[in-house]
């Protein structure tokens, strides 16, 4: 197993993304802990994950919720080795103007700030431990934006240099920090950006989609699993694309 006894903290575990990346690492061996604002679905995921898995009810763009966060995790497994910043929110497609200060004010706290949390709080536990991981969840929408999305894709393009520049920064800590930039997928957020409409936008986008389908959890996993596992451990700074092919089609 490719995370064994490896301890991995997985933010917005609890449905989506998240949830696919707790399950997998679980899977190869870590014990995960899904933090998540919805403390009873993640408790229910990390009931059916082997390994020890806990639930912890933090909100990520709430630094004091971080830091307890990630001293509850030590308390429980006596320490970090990988951190996955999934948690994220997105808006409705609409002119950038047009998008209320205080939405734009949550997409970069929540996006955006939360990473500046993971870095005072959890970062010195992963120097405790010798050295880690850090994968930070982007988007496809970073690297290519849609219009109607301005700040959104914003917040994603600032996930991108965090990521870069923290790679620099951390690698004399043994700290590897990569992103992975994800296609649209089926997911809570899809609700939130479409309404009603979003099956029919769903099936129009995977139209477009070179490989012919949009991105699934299983999908982001597995690029999770290998950047976070001793396979990329000469590898760090890197945007990784899973997209079907959408960049090049």
């Amino acid at each position: 197993m490719r995370l064994q006894g490896k301890r991995a903290l997985v933010t917005g575990a609890a449905s989506g993304f998240g949830a696919g990346i707790a399950q997998r690492f679980a899977q190869e061996g870590a014990r995960v802990a899904c933090v998540d604002l919805d403390e009873p679905a993640a408790a229910a995921l990390a009931a059916t994950l082997p390994g020890g898995a806990i639930a912890i009810r933090a909100d990520v763009a709430d630094g004091e919720a971080v830091r307890a966060a990630v001293d509850r995790m030590l308390e429980l497994t006596g320490g970090l080795d990988i951190v996955v910043n999934n948690a994220g929110v997105t808006q409705r497609p609409r002119r950038a103007a047009r998008v209320p200060e205080a939405e734009i004010d949550r997409l970069f706290a929540v996006n955006v700030k939360s990473l500046h949390h993971m870095c005072v709080h959890a970062v010195p536990a992963l120097r405790e431990a010798g050295g880690g991981a850090i994968v930070n969840i982007a988007s496809l929408a970073a690297i290519r934006p849609r219009p109607g999305m301005a700040w959104y894709n914003a917040t994603k393009a600032a996930v991108i240099s965090l990521t870069q520049s923290l790679a620099g920064e951390l690698a004399r800590d043994r700290i590897r920090v990569n992103a992975v930039a994800p296609l649209l997928g089926r997911t809570g957020m899809v609700a939130t950006m479409f309404g009603d409409d979003a099956e029919g936008a769903l099936e129009r986008l995977a139209a477009e989609v070179p490989l012919g389908r949009l991105c699934e959890p299983a999908d982001i996993a597995a690029a999770c699993l290998y950047l976070a596992s001793d396979d990329a451990r000469f590898v760090t700074g890197v945007v990784l694309p899973v997209d079907g092919g959408r960049l090049v089609g």
